[in-house]
Protein backbone atom coordinates (compact mmCIF):
# COMPACT_ATOMS: atom_id res chain seq x y z
CA UNK A 1 0.00 0.00 0.00
CA UNK A 2 2.79 2.44 0.90
CA UNK A 3 4.64 1.63 -2.33
CA UNK A 4 1.49 2.27 -4.36
CA UNK A 5 0.96 5.57 -2.57
CA UNK A 6 4.53 6.63 -3.36
CA UNK A 7 4.06 5.65 -7.02
CA UNK A 8 0.79 7.58 -7.18
CA UNK A 9 2.50 10.66 -5.75
CA UNK A 10 5.27 10.36 -8.34
CA UNK A 11 2.74 9.94 -11.15
CA UNK A 12 0.52 12.70 -9.72
CA UNK A 13 -2.61 10.60 -9.94
CA UNK A 14 -4.99 8.80 -7.55
CA UNK A 15 -3.75 5.43 -6.32
CA UNK A 16 -6.80 3.72 -7.81
CA UNK A 17 -5.84 4.84 -11.34
CA UNK A 18 -2.19 3.78 -11.28
CA UNK A 19 -2.76 0.87 -13.63
CA UNK A 20 0.52 -0.46 -15.02
CA UNK A 21 2.45 2.25 -13.18
CA UNK A 22 1.81 0.41 -9.91
CA UNK A 23 4.49 -1.77 -8.39
CA UNK A 24 4.29 -5.20 -9.99
CA UNK A 25 4.95 -7.17 -6.82
CA UNK A 26 5.73 -6.78 -3.15
CA UNK A 27 9.43 -7.52 -3.41
CA UNK A 28 10.53 -3.93 -2.83
CA UNK A 29 10.89 -4.30 0.91
CA UNK A 30 13.55 -5.11 3.48
CA UNK A 31 13.46 -8.84 4.10
CA UNK A 32 13.81 -10.31 7.55
CA UNK A 33 16.94 -12.31 8.49
CA UNK A 34 14.83 -15.48 8.67
CA UNK A 35 13.50 -14.98 5.15
CA UNK A 36 16.96 -14.24 3.79
CA UNK A 37 18.23 -17.43 5.44
CA UNK A 38 15.52 -19.43 3.67
CA UNK A 39 16.17 -17.77 0.30
CA UNK A 40 19.92 -18.35 0.52
CA UNK A 41 19.82 -21.74 2.21
CA UNK A 42 22.01 -23.17 -0.56
CA UNK A 43 24.49 -20.28 -0.31
CA UNK A 44 25.30 -19.75 3.39
CA UNK A 45 28.59 -18.06 2.47
CA UNK A 46 26.63 -15.20 0.90
CA UNK A 47 24.98 -14.42 4.22
CA UNK A 48 28.28 -14.75 6.05
CA UNK A 49 29.92 -12.31 3.63
CA UNK A 50 27.06 -9.88 4.14
CA UNK A 51 27.74 -9.91 7.87
CA UNK A 52 31.45 -9.34 7.20
CA UNK A 53 30.63 -6.28 5.09
CA UNK A 54 28.32 -5.01 7.83
CA UNK A 55 31.04 -5.48 10.42
CA UNK A 56 33.59 -3.69 8.24
CA UNK A 57 31.21 -0.72 7.93
CA UNK A 58 30.50 -0.51 11.65
CA UNK A 59 31.49 2.80 13.12
CA UNK A 60 31.23 4.59 9.78
CA UNK A 61 29.02 7.65 9.46
CA UNK A 62 28.29 9.90 6.50
CA UNK A 63 29.33 12.76 8.78
CA UNK A 64 32.90 11.49 8.38
CA UNK A 65 32.94 12.36 4.68
CA UNK A 66 34.95 15.49 3.97
CA UNK A 67 36.12 17.37 0.90
CA UNK A 68 39.66 16.57 -0.21
CA UNK A 69 41.30 19.89 -1.02
CA UNK A 70 44.39 20.22 -3.24
CA UNK A 71 47.56 19.90 -1.16
CA UNK A 72 49.50 21.76 -3.86
CA UNK A 73 48.12 25.12 -2.73
CA UNK A 74 49.95 24.94 0.60
CA UNK A 75 53.20 26.71 1.24
CA UNK A 76 56.07 24.23 1.77
CA UNK A 77 56.21 23.03 5.35
CA UNK A 78 53.08 24.96 6.35
CA UNK A 79 49.62 23.77 7.29
CA UNK A 80 46.49 25.09 5.59
CA UNK A 81 45.75 27.34 8.56
CA UNK A 82 49.29 28.70 8.65
CA UNK A 83 49.24 29.34 4.90
CA UNK A 84 45.90 31.13 5.10
CA UNK A 85 47.05 33.21 8.06
CA UNK A 86 50.21 34.25 6.23
CA UNK A 87 48.28 35.20 3.09
CA UNK A 88 45.61 37.16 4.95
CA UNK A 89 48.05 39.26 6.96
CA UNK A 90 50.29 39.85 3.93
CA UNK A 91 47.27 40.98 1.91
CA UNK A 92 46.09 43.20 4.77
CA UNK A 93 49.47 44.93 4.94
CA UNK A 94 49.31 45.55 1.19
CA UNK A 95 45.79 46.97 1.44
CA UNK A 96 46.71 49.24 4.37
CA UNK A 97 50.41 50.05 3.82
CA UNK A 98 50.39 52.68 6.57
CA UNK A 99 49.23 50.13 9.10
CA UNK A 100 46.29 47.78 9.42
CA UNK A 101 43.57 49.53 11.49
CA UNK A 102 42.93 48.09 14.93
CA UNK A 103 39.33 47.15 14.16
CA UNK A 104 40.43 45.32 11.01
CA UNK A 105 43.08 43.45 12.96
CA UNK A 106 40.46 42.41 15.51
CA UNK A 107 38.13 41.20 12.76
CA UNK A 108 40.90 39.21 11.08
CA UNK A 109 41.97 37.56 14.33
CA UNK A 110 38.37 36.67 15.13
CA UNK A 111 37.74 35.19 11.69
CA UNK A 112 40.99 33.23 11.55
CA UNK A 113 40.30 31.78 14.99
CA UNK A 114 36.84 30.59 13.93
CA UNK A 115 38.17 29.24 10.63
CA UNK A 116 40.82 27.30 12.56
CA UNK A 117 38.23 25.99 15.02
CA UNK A 118 36.04 24.66 12.20
CA UNK A 119 38.98 23.52 10.03
CA UNK A 120 37.91 25.52 6.95
CA UNK A 121 41.30 26.99 6.02
CA UNK A 122 41.83 24.67 3.03
CA UNK A 123 38.48 25.73 1.60
CA UNK A 124 39.37 29.42 1.76
CA UNK A 125 42.75 28.69 0.17
CA UNK A 126 41.15 26.75 -2.68
CA UNK A 127 38.75 29.58 -3.54
CA UNK A 128 41.51 32.17 -3.19
CA UNK A 129 43.74 30.17 -5.52
CA UNK A 130 41.00 29.93 -8.16
CA UNK A 131 40.29 33.67 -7.97
CA UNK A 132 43.98 34.56 -8.03
CA UNK A 133 44.61 32.26 -10.98
CA UNK A 134 41.63 33.63 -12.93
CA UNK A 135 42.77 37.21 -12.45
CA UNK A 136 46.31 36.34 -13.47
CA UNK A 137 44.79 35.29 -16.81
CA UNK A 138 42.68 38.42 -17.08
CA UNK A 139 39.44 36.55 -16.39
CA UNK A 140 36.90 38.80 -14.70
CA UNK A 141 35.53 37.37 -11.47
CA UNK A 142 33.81 38.65 -8.36
CA UNK A 143 32.81 37.09 -5.06
CA UNK A 144 29.32 37.73 -3.76
CA UNK A 145 26.72 36.56 -1.27
CA UNK A 146 27.35 36.00 2.43
CA UNK A 147 31.10 35.82 1.79
CA UNK A 148 30.95 39.63 1.69
CA UNK A 149 30.65 39.43 5.49
CA UNK A 150 34.22 38.17 5.68
CA UNK A 151 37.15 40.52 6.17
CA UNK A 152 39.51 37.70 5.20
CA UNK A 153 37.72 37.31 1.86
CA UNK A 154 37.90 41.07 1.39
CA UNK A 155 41.61 41.45 2.03
CA UNK A 156 42.36 38.42 -0.16
CA UNK A 157 40.45 40.03 -3.02
CA UNK A 158 37.77 37.36 -3.21
CA UNK A 159 35.08 39.95 -2.44
CA UNK A 160 35.07 43.71 -2.94
CA UNK A 161 33.13 44.89 0.12
CA UNK A 162 34.82 46.00 3.34
CA UNK A 163 32.60 44.46 6.06
CA UNK A 164 33.86 46.93 8.66
CA UNK A 165 32.32 49.86 6.77
CA UNK A 166 28.88 48.27 6.88
CA UNK A 167 29.13 46.56 10.28
CA UNK A 168 28.60 43.13 8.68
CA UNK A 169 28.64 40.11 10.95
CA UNK A 170 31.06 37.31 10.05
CA UNK A 171 28.82 34.72 11.73
CA UNK A 172 26.21 35.28 9.01
CA UNK A 173 28.79 33.62 6.76
CA UNK A 174 30.60 31.17 9.05
CA UNK A 175 29.22 30.11 12.40
CA UNK A 176 30.18 27.47 14.95
CA UNK A 177 26.46 27.02 15.63
CA UNK A 178 25.78 25.70 12.11
CA UNK A 179 27.13 22.29 11.21
CA UNK A 180 27.73 23.18 7.58
CA UNK A 181 30.70 24.48 5.58
CA UNK A 182 30.76 28.04 4.25
CA UNK A 183 29.55 28.80 0.75
CA UNK A 184 31.64 31.27 -1.25
CA UNK A 185 29.93 32.26 -4.50
CA UNK A 186 32.17 33.64 -7.25
CA UNK A 187 30.89 34.81 -10.64
CA UNK A 188 33.10 34.52 -13.73
CA UNK A 189 32.68 36.21 -17.09
CA UNK A 190 30.72 33.85 -19.31
CA UNK A 191 33.01 34.12 -22.36
CA UNK A 192 35.92 32.62 -20.43
CA UNK A 193 34.32 30.45 -17.81
CA UNK A 194 35.16 27.02 -19.28
CA UNK A 195 38.11 24.76 -18.57
CA UNK A 196 39.70 25.87 -21.85
CA UNK A 197 40.40 29.22 -20.20
CA UNK A 198 42.75 27.69 -17.66
CA UNK A 199 44.53 24.98 -19.63
CA UNK A 200 47.55 27.17 -20.25
CA UNK A 201 49.05 26.19 -16.90
CA UNK A 202 50.71 22.80 -16.73
CA UNK A 203 52.23 22.54 -13.27
CA UNK A 204 50.65 20.57 -10.42
CA UNK A 205 49.28 23.62 -8.66
CA UNK A 206 47.46 24.91 -11.73
CA UNK A 207 46.19 21.41 -12.48
CA UNK A 208 44.58 21.28 -9.05
CA UNK A 209 43.03 24.70 -9.59
CA UNK A 210 41.82 23.76 -13.06
CA UNK A 211 40.20 20.64 -11.66
CA UNK A 212 38.36 22.67 -9.06
CA UNK A 213 37.35 25.14 -11.77
CA UNK A 214 35.91 22.36 -13.93
CA UNK A 215 33.92 20.90 -11.04
CA UNK A 216 32.42 24.33 -10.40
CA UNK A 217 31.66 25.09 -14.06
CA UNK A 218 27.98 25.41 -14.96
CA UNK A 219 26.77 25.24 -18.56
CA UNK A 220 23.93 27.28 -19.98
CA UNK A 221 24.17 30.30 -17.70
CA UNK A 222 24.93 33.92 -18.50
CA UNK A 223 27.65 33.86 -15.86
CA UNK A 224 29.60 31.10 -14.20
CA UNK A 225 29.09 30.80 -10.48
CA UNK A 226 31.48 28.89 -8.27
CA UNK A 227 29.62 27.54 -5.27
CA UNK A 228 32.13 25.54 -3.32
CA UNK A 229 31.02 23.90 -0.14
Amino acid sequence: MAAHSASAAAQQCPRQTLGHAAERNSERALRSPARMARLFARYPAALENTLRVLEACSGFSLDQLRHEYPAEILEPGRTAQQTLTDRVWAAARERWPRGVPDDIQARIRHELALIAQLNYAAYFLTVHEIVRFARSKGILCQGRGSAANSTCCYVLGITAVDPSKHDLLFERFVSANRNEPPDIDVDFEHERRGIHAVTAAVDAQAAAVAGAWERCHFQGRSSSSLEAG
